[in-house]
């Protein structure tokens, strides 16, 4: 309760005073007693010397109508004042005394004890001072006291204050307002926003509905937007935040517009006035900064890079400042930026794994350039397979999927290279070389299945696990030697790989006193068949062997012929 509030008593409680029936309770009818419209709730509570009792009685006297906040009491005895004039003013008014002159000389002691009991009834002790009453109440107030009947016992009803009616008030116009948002007719936009997108776009652009949304943020909400062709691109959702901004003359400032569930197909892409280099060819709108999320980009009919995640920020002519698109886990970055002869990209990549293949890159930067039907990745550098690959890769999708490429390769870990490409091949060492690799299909998986390499590899300090060179040509002929492995400082090739085979030629493996030198074919389910020219040198003679190696891998034979 606050301490500085003043009580005064009401008509109710004032009669209360003078009739001890009707408070009953000692203590409340002590503090109705002290209240006087002068204390305050503290000098109340100094003056009877118990704050917690004062406060309580108090309450359950404002509760129960015997007292009001000073203001409040003012407003209940100018109420009572009022009555009372209007009935004074309809009755005759009595003579002061039984022993005036003047008057009807008729008027009995009855009557003049009547009134004197009147007078009396309603007795002036207890009575709350209230601040300056008027003149017109002061001239009234003996009218109401000599006329003035029990009142009826009421509860009392604070009255709402200023601040609270403005709350309501406020809060009724936000009601209708959101009401007017929520269902205002802003189809009768469509026309004029898909006129404004088709100038902007520089192709023909199509809105199935038109609306506003509230969360997170109000925006107005265009669902279904379809651009040129049906195969060119579709948008689930775009909403254009800043409503306001849309209002007045052109052009219209967007600080942001966000687009989601698009599916765009690469070639629409790079045909985008935005996309290469050019400004916008409407000027009605201005957009700051564009966000995307869960973007599909279609590289023609069977190839599409699904959930990206995007943010572009424009110029002012509409021109694009800066694009970024990145994975759905984080994995590449792709930089963009405008140009003549496509969209140049710079890629960045950690832990990156192609879709559709079981390696990945532990980290990657390239170049590329997107254009109609073709993208160009150039000067590639990567960590792959535990060694650095680098060269540049060609995919075109003008019929079907094709692609080409070309790498060296330094220091791979070629155990990490037979389990990631022939897990039945065991073979250590750190392997170098270059590699050339093209293909074509229908779609991403069979264009990794048709795949054609040739690498030109050289293997060293390493060991080729499955089959004993040596021991092959110590037993010359006797017996085959199964399994085994052989030891090499060097190894050299030129492999060939098919989608149906593996072919080895200028195969050639130095080991110290021992060389061979021959070639191999190994079918896709590890059938080997080769032959190699196998010479020991010891400190006093060499000898010269032809081994076949047969068999499946991991484990093959070998035998010497005679």
């Amino acid at each position: 309760m606050d301490s500085n509030l003043i009580y005064a008593k009401t008509p109710t409680g004032d009669e209360a005073v003078r009739q001890s029936t009707r408070v009953v309770q000692r203590n409340l009818r002590m503090v109705l007693v002290q209240v006087d419209g002068k204390m305050s709730v503290e000098e109340l509570s100094a003056k009877i010397g118990n704050p917690r009792l004062v406060q309580s009685a108090l309450r359950e006297l404002e509760d129960g109508g015997f007292i009001a906040p000073t203001m409040d009491a003012v407003s209940v005895w100018q109420e009572g004042m009022k009555t009372a004039k209007q009935e004074a003013a309809q009755e005759p008014i009595p003579p002061m005394s039984q022993f005036s002159t003047f008057g009807p000389k008729s008027l009995g002691a009855s009557e003049s004890k009547k009134g004197e009991s009147a007078a009396s009834s309603f007795s002036s002790f207890g009575k709350p001072i209230l601040p300056s009453p008027s003149p017109i109440a002061e001239a009234a107030q003996p009218a109401v006291i000599a006329d003035m009947r029990e009142p009826e016992d009421r509860p009392y009803r604070p009255s709402m204050s200023v601040g609270r009616k403005g709350l309501l008030v406020i809060a009724a116009l936000l009601a209708i307002l959101l009401v007017a948002v929520i269902f205002y007719p802003y189809e009768q936009f469509k026309p004029a926003l898909e006129a404004s997108a088709t100038r902007m776009l520089n192709a023909p652009v199509n809105i199935d509905r038109v609306g506003v949304t509230l969360f997170p943020s109000p925006s107005l909400k265009l669902v279904g937007v379809h651009i040129g062709e049906p195969e060119d691109g579709k948008i689930t959702e775009v909403r254009i935040s800043s409503l306001l901004s849309l209002l007045g003359s052109a052009p219209h400032q967007v600080a942001k517009v966000e687009v989601s569930g698009a599916t765009l197909s690469a070639n629409r892409l790079v045909a985008l006035p935005m996309f290469i280099g050019q400004a916008a060819a409407s000027h009605e709108v201005i957009i700051k900064k564009m966000m995307l999320d869960h973007l599909q980009l279609t590289l023609g009919d069977s190839l599409t890079l699904n959930e990206l995640f995007g943010e572009i920020a424009f110029r002012q002519d509409g021109s694009i400042e800066k694009a970024t698109f990145e994975t759905a886990d984080r994995s590449m970055l792709i930089n963009a930026q405008a140009g003549s002869q496509g969209l140049a990209l710079s890629l960045e990549g950690r832990a990156w794994a192609p879709f559709g293949t079981a390696v990945s890159f532990a980290s990657l930067q390239a170049k590329g350039l997107l254009q109609k039907n073709k993208l160009l990745i150039q000067d590639i550098d990567t960590t792959f397979l535990g060694g650095i690959l680098r060269g540049n890769w060609l995919l075109d999708w003008s019929n079907g999927l094709a692609m080409a490429g070309d790498g060296t390769l330094s220091r791979l870990d070629t155990r990490k290279v037979s389990a990631a490409f022939a897990p039945s091949l065991k073979i250590d060492g750190d392997m170098s070389g270059t590699m050339r690799l093209r293909s074509s299909g229908g779609d991403w998986e069979s264009l990794w299945g048709n795949l054609e390499t040739v690498l030109s590899t050289e293997i060293t300090r390493g060991a080729f696990h499955g089959v004993d060179l040596g021991e092959a040509v110590r037993r010359s002929g006797v017996s085959e030697v199964r399994a085994g492995s052989t030891k090499f400082d060097r190894l050299r090739s030129t492999i060939n790989i098919t989608p149906k085979q593996v072919v080895g030629r200028e195969v050639r493996m130095d080991a110290g006193m021992v060389t061979a030198v021959g070639q191999f074919n190994s079918t896709i389910n590890g059938q080997v068949e080769g032959n190699m020219a196998v010479t020991m040198q010891t400190s006093v003679s060499s000898q010269n062997a032809s081994v076949r190696i047969y068999g499946v891998l991991p484990d093959l034979s070998a035998t010497t012929r005679k």
